[in-house]
């Protein structure tokens, strides 16, 4: 009787993890997201449009489309976000700064992952990560984009309104350090991040970046279709 009950509980858990995922899966599956990135200032510099599509009952496939501020596509690149019932996994490819794209760059590489807990908590601190991505042009590789994101904190929750709508969001800080390379030399570029995950989307409404104290842009979601 006592391994019954057992098998029945670890059928039930995982009924309940399926059945979470799929609602996650089916919530984002189809939308295109459209970002606007916008220097300290305010003045637009390029638009992000990012495509999900649903691939099974936990995983969905993001296709990302950039463009500068007159609309010429500079950059795109496909990535993923996986649902295990504990976590959003978010593949890191998708965290690439817009500002790395240039000449019609193409983004790939092996997918690695943060990860954002389904019960997070103001105070929580969040796992690192860490992430090479291949940028190149028509198949012929330019360069390697080092990544590396640490000291992930969720300092509180808030309520963000955009042109998308308003959204119940984590405010969330980390390190980030960029390093890309060309014929083997890269200079770091280190920047501090804040920014607002929405659990519903599985991904951030609002980001800022900064070199120390001062703001250097925004990225902000500006429409949902």
């Amino acid at each position: 009787m006592k391994k019954i009950m057992i098998l029945l509980l670890v059928l039930f858990c995982k009924a309940g993890i399926a059945q979470n995922c799929s609602q996650f899966v089916n919530n984002v599956n189809g939308k295109k997201l459209t970002y606007i990135s916008q220097d300290a200032k305010g003045n637009k510099q390029m638009t992000a449009v990012y495509v999900t599509t649903k691939k099974d009952a936990t995983t969905v496939a993001i296709h990302a489309e950039i463009n500068d501020k007159n609309g010429k596509a500079i950059g795109s690149g496909d990535s993923e976000m996986i649902c295990t019932g504990n976590t959003i996994k978010v593949d890191m490819k998708s965290f690439v700064p817009a500002s790395n794209m240039k000449g019609n760059m193409q983004v790939s590489g092996e997918a690695k992952y943060l990860t954002y807990p389904t019960d997070m908590k103001a105070g929580q601190t969040l796992d690192d990560g860490s992430v090479t991505i291949d940028m190149g042009n028509n198949g012929a590789q330019m360069a390697n984009l080092q990544m590396d994101i640490k000291n992930r904190k969720v300092e509180q929750t808030e309520t963000v309104s955009t042109n998308a709508g308003s959204f119940d969001c984590f405010k969330i800080t980390y390190d980030a350090t960029t390093k890309m390379k060309m014929m083997g030399i890269g200079i770091p570029f280190n920047f501090h991040v804040t920014e607002w995950y929405a659990p519903k989307l599985g991904r951030f409404v609002k980001s800022e970046t900064y070199k120390g104290e001062k703001l250097m842009g925004t990225m902000t979601l500006d429409a949902i279709n």
